[in-house]
């Protein structure tokens, strides 16, 4: 643990390079999906889901834990539209 703000501000820009290529690839993909309309979002999100099922990285599980990981930051609606989803993710 840094004890100065010299040391933390080296430690954080450490951190910051490491994961620049992450931030790359995570601006690669907003940018593939962000002009595109909600039925063209939700084609994809079925076609990622069973490409991941057949790679056996996609299961009840998993899907369980992105509802626990995201349903605090949720309002009732887009908790039923959460569920909703993975309803249908599951069982496509």
């Amino acid at each position: 643990m840094p004890r100065d703000f010299k040391s933390f501000a080296e430690q954080n820009k450490k951190v910051i390079d490491e994961n620049k290529d992450k931030a790359s690839e995570y601006q690669e993909i907003i940018n593939k999906y962000k002009d595109m309309d909600q039925n063209s979002l939700m084609a994809n999100l079925f076609q990622e889901a069973n490409r991941l099922k057949r790679e056996g990285k996609l299961d009840t599980s998993t899907l369980n834990n992105l509802k626990q990981t995201l349903s605090p930051f949720l309002n009732a609606e887009q908790k039923n539209m959460l569920d909703e989803l993975l309803i249908a993710i599951n069982n496509t």
